[in-house]
């Protein structure tokens, strides 16, 4: 039930807090600007590989 809650509208009534909030959405998005995801080419990955992950989740 926890991603229902990303739908709900938040409200931030206190000054302090929401500027707290808005700064840590500006740090976290320059964080995520210098540390990009690692690129991983689709031929890198093949069938057999995909079979035996499922397989090993499902066991």
């Amino acid at each position: 039930m926890a991603t229902e809650s990303i739908f709900h509208n938040i409200v931030i009534d206190d000054t302090k807090k929401a500027e707290a909030f808005i700064t840590t959405l500006e740090q976290s998005a320059q964080t995520a600007v210098n540390y990009p995801l690692r690129h991983v080419d689709s031929e890198d990955v093949k069938g057999e590989d995909i079979k035996k992950l499922l397989g090993a989740l499902v066991k």
